[in-house]
């Protein structure tokens, strides 16, 4: 029967469109879709658009692989919608989400304030117990503070608990302690540990972490368990994969645990989509933009592949774990345009989604969007919204931007451009973050903008930003969920040793190393079932003395024949690179070592047709507002390019997933990939 098994689904659901990729791997086919996402009823979008696929000729009992990404995490936790938490700390640490790292979220602003925690002060409760910093037992955990603890926790109302008790990275005894009275006394509230979600050093990201994985848990649990239900109900027998914040792949038994591995799982997805349409045109340093419903992130990629980093933020608080390296900011395509106490537009962060949504969309919203503006600026309303979910009305948008435009004493379509303007000066600001860290020049980029918006805005970003190429991929709206289907299965772990880099502690390292190699490939093996797995290690290094490290990736070899001397190296190069100096004669310490198993996925076909050089002629003009003033404007169909078209912007170009904005001057070609090839002479 499995030799039969030829179809692959990949979901992404964001906070406007639920995007589906389907791959007939017989014939090669690929089909995409939009539907609008349900927020009221989480699952129904994944239902509605396997009914669209399968009336565009799916078989669900041929689906092989189905890999899934969503934003109901970080919706809960941006909402505040998630479980109601107690939170079991060392007695005399029970302030540590109120003092949190004594920072304030933004140090220009006299009006800061730091966001409430997600579990009140009122809902931490003292446990006696103490261990040292080495892992020793100094009090053992007391039944009575447990109990005690847990009576509270009842009174409140809470739905789960965690236990984060101080120094648990070096020795887990006593949360484990604590979590078995804590079930035994009180089965019906769900535990989750510190030093079982994320075992590194530092109380409050781990503490943080672990909270936000408990508070999202039941939503999540919830959503799998519906979405299980749906592909039963179509006949799809394939195991729920899930995108994670790594960009890799977990099933959904242990996505239910591991809470916070998928929180990011979109945006990771998207940047693990656009890492295959990059490796295929052999771009060597592409710049994305994922522009959806409520955000534009951002990321680079070398050779295809991904940066990762630690400390993401979600919501207002601090992940942990390691995620692909993506800064975000607060102008999607729904993002609301507003004018501020000092009448000064502003675009964002607020987001009207799906419901009501854009005001263009007719679904109840009154407020203007970046959507709204773009329809009113001519860009958008050329061709059909979202495969034809959406059919924008040009009066709504008008009456949206009126009260905007009367303040500014402007008429609409300045305003509108205006909105536009802001929307891009707001990605510009982390994208230049970006570069600046990174230590790059926008001129050796060529972005590529994806998304429902990316393409919309992308050349217009691309100008402000000095990038002279930009590269749209042939599906734009929907490469998340076409970088779903890519993602590899992954598992990812780490531990905290504190060692320093000495010879004489090598073989505790290598020890380490093997066993995180071991745990990481058992766990793999545990969701997938394969014998084999790709090992990658990498460790957290730092000059001794400093508060903050680099994690560096070391070749798999080190289990067995690596050495101090060479993982200083490493280290050293990599410091120079980051900060521009190094300091080879200072002693350097690890803090914690990491290891990720990884199967990879079924690749994707990437289909080639030969470009003949032609001059496309649009079918028809239309009118664009740009640069102040309308002028006249090509209207293309992306469907009708064929590879070697080419012309000459300011021109629109429209598909079922998105619209692109081709600025005046601005030569296009589509290549033999189907890519859309933009340049800045």
């Amino acid at each position: 029967m499995e030799a039969d098994l030829a179809w692959r689904v990949g979901v992404d659901i964001g906070g406007t469109f639920a995007d589906f990729v389907a791959l007939d791997t017989d014939s090669g086919r690929l089909t995409t879709l939009k539907v609008l996402t349900t927020p009221q009823e989480p699952g129904q979008d994944v239902a509605a658009g396997l009914r669209r696929l399968a009336e565009d000729g799916l078989q669900p009992a041929r689906v092989e692989r189905f890999v899934h990404g969503t934003t109901v995490g970080v919706n809960t936790i941006i909402q505040r919608r998630g479980a109601r938490l107690a939170l079991f700390t060392t007695a005399g640490f029970t302030d540590m989400l109120e003092l949190a790292r004594l920072r304030m979220p933004d140090t220009y602003s006299l009006f800061c304030e730091r966001p409430e925690p997600l579990v009140p002060r009122e809902h931490v409760f003292p446990i006696e117990e103490r261990m040292d910093a080495e892992g020793r037992t100094l009090v053992p955990p007391a039944r009575a503070s447990v109990a005690a603890a847990l009576r509270a926790a009842r009174a409140a109302g809470c739905q789960g608990i965690v236990v984060s008790l101080l120094h648990a990275w070096r020795n887990a005894a006593h949360e484990e302690a604590v979590a078995a009275m804590a079930a035994e006394m009180a089965p019906d509230l769900f535990v989750f540990r510190g030093s079982e979600v994320w075992p590194a050093i530092r109380e409050y990201e781990r503490t943080t972490t672990t909270v936000l994985n408990a508070y999202v848990h039941p939503r999540i649990d919830a959503y799998l368990e519906r979405v299980e239900a749906q592909l039963a109900a179509a006949a799809i027998a394939a195991p729920l994969l899930l995108t994670t914040s790594a960009g890799g792949t977990m099933t959904a038994r242990r996505g239910r645990r591991d809470c916070v591995g998928m929180l990011l799982s979109g945006t990771a997805s998207g940047v693990v989509g656009a890492g295959v349409v990059a490796r295929a045109a052999g771009l060597p340093s592409v710049l994305t933009l994922d522009v959806g419903g409520t955000s534009a992130d951002v990321a680079l990629l070398h050779d295809g592949l991904p940066a990762f980093g630690v400390g993401h933020a979600v919501g207002e608080f601090p992940l942990a774990i390691p995620t692909v390296a993506v800064v975000s900011s607060g102008q999607g395509g729904g993002s609301i345009a507003w004018l501020d106490a000092q009448g000064v537009l502003q675009v964002g962060p607020e987001s009207a989604g799906s419901t009501p949504g854009p005001a263009c969309f007719g679904r109840g919203g009154e407020r203007c969007t970046v959507t709204d503006a773009a329809l009113l600026c001519g860009i958008l309303g050329q061709g059909e919204l979202g495969f034809g979910a959406i059919a924008p009305q040009a009066e709504l948008a008008e009456a949206a931007i009126a009260p905007i435009a009367a303040r500014l004493g402007t008429d609409a379509a300045t305003a509108a451009e205006g909105v536009l303007q802001v929307a891009i000066s707001g990605m510009l600001v982390e994208i230049d973050k970006l570069l600046a860290r990174a230590g790059m020049h926008a001129s050796e980029l060529t972005l590529m903008p994806f998304g429902g918006a990316g393409p919309m805005l992308g050349a217009l970003l691309a100008e402000a930003a000095g990038l002279r190429r930009v590269l749209v991929p042939p599906v734009p709206g929907t490469l998340c969920a076409l970088g779903a289907l890519a993602a590899d299965l992954r598992r990812d772990t780490m531990r905290t040793v504190l060692l320093p880099l000495e010879a004489a502690a090598w073989p505790r390292l290598a020890a380490v190393f093997a066993a995180l190699s071991a745990e990481a490939g058992a766990a793999l093996g545990e969701m997938s079932g394969a014998a084999e797995a790709e090992i990658s290690l990498a460790a957290d290094l730092r000059y001794r003395g400093q508060s903050y490290e680099l994690t560096v990736p070391v070749p798999a070899r080190f289990r067995e024949e690596g050495s101090a001397a060479e993982m200083a190296a490493l280290f050293h190069a990599a410091h120079a690179e980051s900060f521009g100096h190094a300091d080879p004669e200072a002693p350097v310490e690890v803090v914690s070592l990491r290891a990720a198993a990884r199967h990879p996925a079924p690749p994707l076909p990437v289909p080639r047709r030969p470009a003949v050089p032609h001059e496309a002629a649009a079918e028809a003009t239309i009118m664009l507002r740009l640069g102040g003033h309308w002028r006249q404007a090509g209207l293309f169909r992306r469907a009708a390019l064929a590879p070697g078209a080419c012309f000459t912007g300011p021109a629109v170009v429209t598909q079922a997933d998105c619209t692109v904005l081709v600025p005046p001057a601005w030569r296009a070609t589509t290549d033999e990939l189907g890519n859309l090839v933009m340049e800045q002479p």
